[in-house]
């Protein structure tokens, strides 16, 4: 063995950990540390001394607890044994993550159970090196980005469910709409997943959902898009039930006065002609004013009655008070000017 060294990383890229193959080093022998690197000496499993990037000479100065527990001899110019890694701390931006099996929820509006399955990326980053070795890799000669990966699936996917059952139910949003909540939904996830990989040494650097969506074949899912899409038709119809059956009563009060006496029913006629031209009056304007439209004015989708945004554009649906016209803000039950009813 060389009396000097040049002891640096060799190891393949995108690699978290990497365990120098020599255990035996010597004093005066140069260490060569790579920006985003740290290299962390071990001894009898104990995390000795941490260097940062830059190139060093080793020697007493520069490893202090190490040199003291292995006490050099001749000269400090010998041998000496001790477990090197280096750790890589730059940002790993392209961790896959998804449900491996789906999440059975009810959906908070329709009542209606369902699996939901999820999946985008997330990114991470080491933060400490001696935590993380101590917690996590020092027992491999390798440790990669997929590694950690398969140790966090656990985490972020139960982490995942529950953030997504509190958004969904805290919130009253249908699962046909949590893809409208992408951002929010994750936001939730990296807040309670980022104290957890803290623990290991690990900072979070960013978390990303991609898409929320549920399997078109389940039978549930099936019949409650079937209603729903028989409830736009409706919607687009602006159908209202009772206006049509105060058109039949009106129609039918008419028809039973025609038998009367002139005067009788040229006065009972003028009445229900004013009573009928009210309620055609209310039925335009609520269809133009008050109700909501059956498609969305901006991509053309279909809208639930209760909607407040599209499901598949984000737009908020146009709301206008039936009494004096003014606009609402979406979700508001009373009008802001005139407290007309909304619902």
């Amino acid at each position: 063995m060389a009396l000097f060294q040049v002891i640096k990383f060799d190891g393949p890229a995108h690699i978290l950990v990497w365990k120098h193959p020599k255990e035996d080093m010597n004093t005066g022998s140069r260490l060569v540390v790579g920006p985003s690197q740290e290299a962390v000496f071990v001894r009898g499993g104990q995390v000795c001394d941490v260097l940062g990037p830059g190139s060093y000479v080793l020697d007493t100065g520069n490893l202090p607890v190490l040199s003291g527990l292995v006490k050099l001899p001749f000269g400090k110019k010998s041998p000496f044994t001790a477990e090197l890694f280096f750790v890589n701390k730059l940002d790993i931006l392209d961790i896959k993550w998804g449900t491996s099996r789906p999440i059975q929820l009810r959906d908070p509006v329709y009542n209606v159970a369902a699996p939901l399955r999820a999946f985008g990326q997330y990114g991470v980053a080491v933060a400490d090196s001696r935590l993380f070795l101590e917690r996590l890799a020092n027992a491999p000669r390798l440790y990669a980005a997929g590694n950690l990966a398969e140790y966090l699936r656990g985490i972020v996917g139960s982490r995942f469910a529950e953030e997504l059952s509190s958004c969904l139910m805290g919130k009253k949003i249908s699962f046909l709409e949590a893809n409208a909540h992408l951002t929010e939904i994750a936001e939730g996830v990296a807040a309670a997943v980022r104290p957890l990989l803290a623990e290991y040494g690990v900072r979070l650097v960013n978390f990303c959902v991609a898409s929320i969506n549920v399997p078109e074949g389940d039978p549930s899912v099936r019949r409650l898009r079937e209603v729903l899409d028989r409830r736009h038709e409706m919607d687009a119809l602006q159908f209202n039930y009772e206006k049509s059956r105060s058109f039949d009563v009106l129609e039918e009060a008419a028809r039973n006065l025609s038998g009367g006496s002139e005067a009788v029913g040229t006065g009972m006629g003028a009445a229900l002609g004013a009573a009928m031209g009210a309620l055609a009056r209310e039925t335009l304007q609520g269809q133009t004013l008050g109700q909501k439209p059956g498609f969305c004015s901006a991509c053309g989708a279909a809208l639930a009655p209760d909607a407040a945004f599209c499901v598949k554009c984000g737009k908020a649906v146009d709301i206008r008070c039936p009494r004096c016209g003014v606009a609402a803000q979406p979700g508001s039950r009373f009008c802001g000017k005139c407290g007309c009813s909304l619902t």
